[in-house]
């Protein structure tokens, strides 16, 4: 009997360590460096199984976040990290996979048992029905939609990336609106004529401009009451404008409005689809009545009584660029977000859309030379004053005009960068580079800016001739003291770089905004090639052309795509339910 117990007690202590190692969990660790810093994961696995990961990033919300966020639901699912990239978040997505490889190993697995092909069910067809389609899930769309689902109609909002923000989300979501509130503490003299007349500079469309400038600040207020965005106590001054009018969200960023957007079609309930690509327009007898849409899961068929185009412009299609203006070549880079390569232009042509403009391709002057992305830390530059120099040391253009004439220039110096200074004073007023901390570390790392004590050390970091500089600094200081600026007239005076610590920022011109697209009237109806209204088809944002003329000012684009934006969701809305 004994023994036959001690057979018993071993047999249940081996299917116990059995047991055991089935449900044993083991982690993996390790970190990649991502868009915006290190990305570090830890995967936990219960006997082979991934059954949780951890993730500490500072990728960008909305669009890095929610990559990490797709890729970590998939490889759970699936088991596997043989998954693509997420469109529009390609270097977060690559570090992170990496990232997860390396941690696989770390936890002592097999990562080969990790790599096998995810399956792919067949894609169904699908036939929806509403009254308005909105074509485009950035500022336009958004405005767009909520506009029209507030006047009674029913909404779906497709956009073909995997999240939702296009230009609007990496913006710094600056709003240009005469007569607010910030510039009567100011006592900054302004009104929608000034504002009209900045805008028309540019040889822009009188009636757009005049329908954008009388309806701007009602739009800033839509968006601070009824969106509930959230502003800064402080006024940016953009080049081109006659005077400082531009509200800044808080963080310093689009993602404060996408993010308040998007709430507000939760409220209202209001279906928002991503990851649909909208490939055709549907027409009947020369009358827009729908969209056909593909997703991963589905091909669909929307019938809709109007919609809206709010897809953004053509700034991250190289070809549609370079064909529309030749100093654009391969050697120029784009800010834009990849979503914006001209769907919505090319779609409406084919239903006879008249275009107007599409040789106005706007550049911005600073940028990151290595991605071309715009970087905030250079705002500077328009709050606490900043000044370009070259590599002699020289300034070589006014700080504060227009962004191609400033892009155009830095493009005409030795390496066709530009070097920003300023000084601690400045960064203080300012506040980018505490506001964008993750972008000022990736600069500093990789040494395009720089903080010394001294201007000898920014110049000897940067090869730049040190005399020179001081000698331009010197003139400048003295110069800006007297309210004065002989060589360049400088829009805005009084300020000095004369308190170290001194920054220095490397900077180069990238694509930043098409000022051409598709023709609107002032009820934000397309226009056909024969000057008649496509019936049912509506248009809002950077789609459009007309408003801008050969430059769109700094943040005169947010107060577009709002005030377009509604007009558009208004007038679909009238239209649909009037049918």
């Amino acid at each position: 009997m004994k023994k036959k117990f001690t057979t018993l007690f071993i047999v249940a202590l081996a299917l116990l360590a059995i047991a055991c190692t089935a449900k044993e969990e083991t982690t993996g660790k390790a970190i990649e460096t991502g868009h915006n810093g290190n990305i570090q994961v830890e995967v936990s696995f219960e006997g082979d199984k991934i059954s949780e990961i951890t993730t500490v990033h500072n990728e960008t919300q909305g669009l890095g976040d929610e990559a990490i966020k797709r890729l970590t639901e998939s490889i759970k699912a699936n088991q596997s990290i043989n998954l693509d990239t997420i469109s529009g978040a390609t270097v977060t997505s690559t570090a992170y996979l990496k990232a997860i490889s390396k941690a696989i190993e770390d936890a002592g697995k097999d990562l080969s048992s990790y790599q096998t092909a995810a399956e792919k069910s067949e894609k169904t067809e699908e036939n929806l029905d509403t009254d308005v389609v909105v074509v485009g899930g950035g500022g336009a769309g958004f405005a767009a939609a909520i506009s029209a689902k507030k006047a009674g109609a029913n909404v779906i909002l497709l956009e073909k990336m995997p999240q939702v923000g296009g230009n609007t989300l990496i913006s710094g979501g600056e709003y240009a609106a005469p007569g607010n509130a910030l510039q009567k503490v100011e006592n900054i003299e302004d009104s929608p004529e000034i504002f009209a007349r900045d805008v028309e500079a540019a040889g822009g469309n009188p009636q757009l401009i005049e329908v954008l400038a009388n309806n701007a600040l009602d739009s800033y207020n839509w968006l601070r009451d009824d969106i509930q965005v959230e502003w800064l106590d402080q006024l940016m001054f953009f080049g081109g404008h006659s005077v400082k009018r531009s509200l800044i969200p808080a963080g310093h960023s689009g993602n404060e409005i996408i993010s308040k957007y998007l709430a507000k079609c939760e409220q209202l309930h209001i279906e928002v689809l991503t990851e649909a690509n909208v490939t055709e327009l549907l027409s009947e007898n020369e009358k827009i009545i729908g969209v056909k849409a593909e997703t991963p899961k589905h091909f669909l068929k929307i019938s809709a009584k109007s919609v809206v185009i709010a897809t953004g412009g053509f700034g991250a299609n190289d070809e549609m660029t370079y064909q529309y203006d030749n100093e654009i070549d391969d050697k120029i880079l784009s800010t834009n977000a990849p979503g914006a390569t001209g769907d919505g232009i090319l779609m409406a042509e084919k239903v006879n859309a008249n275009t107007v403009d599409m040789n106005q391709i706007q550049l911005y002057p600073v940028c990151d030379i290595e991605t071309g992305k715009l970087l905030y830390v250079g705002d500077t530059r328009l709050v606490g004053g900043a000044l370009l120099v070259n590599k002699d040391g020289h300034r070589f253009v006014e700080e504060l005009d227009t962004r191609r004439a400033i892009s155009l220039a830095i493009k005409n110096q030795v390496d066709s960068v530009g070097y920003l200074i300023w000084d601690e004073k400045s960064s203080e007023e300012t506040g980018t580079i505490h506001s964008h901390p993750e972008e000022a570390k990736s600069l500093y790392d990789r040494g395009l800016l720089v903080k010394a004590d001294t201007l000898e050390e920014l110049a000897q970091h940067f090869e730049i001739h040190p005399e020179s500089l001081k000698e331009t600094i010197e003139n400048f200081n003295q110069n800006s003291k007297n309210n004065q600026d002989p060589e360049f007239n400088l829009r805005m005076l009084g300020w000095t770089i004369e308190e170290p610590p001194f920054y220095m920022l490397k900077t180069a011109p990238a694509v930043h905004h098409t000022m051409g697209g598709l023709e609107i009237n002032t009820k934000a109806q397309v226009m056909n090639k024969n000057a008649q209204p496509i019936e049912g088809l509506y248009a809002a944002g950077e789609v459009t052309g007309g408003t801008h003329g050969s430059n769109r000012l700094g943040s005169v684009a947010m107060t577009d795509i709002t005030v377009f934006g509604r007009i558009a969701g208004e007038e679909a809305a009238k239209y649909a339910l009037n049918q």
